[in-house]
């Protein structure tokens, strides 16, 4: 379970982003019309946290030069 907060962890983030990466691992695979259409669905709603996110995951990047 996670802990509600205000600002998303940078941590948070950079999981969820590996579980995009995950899902759209399954393009290539046999799937119904039903399942391939949830994952659509988690896929965008992942896109979604990660994009209203963009701000934190800029701010932190190591080793950025301005």
């Amino acid at each position: 379970m996670s802990i509600l907060s205000d600002k998303t962890d940078y941590r948070a983030i950079k999981i969820i982003a590996r579980s995009l990466k995950l899902l759209q691992g399954l393009d290539n695979l046999a799937m119904t019309k039903t399942d391939a259409f949830e994952i659509s669905l988690a896929e965008n709603m992942i896109k979604s946290v990660i994009e209203s996110n963009e701000q934190t995951i800029e701010i932190k990047q190591p080793n950025e030069i301005a």
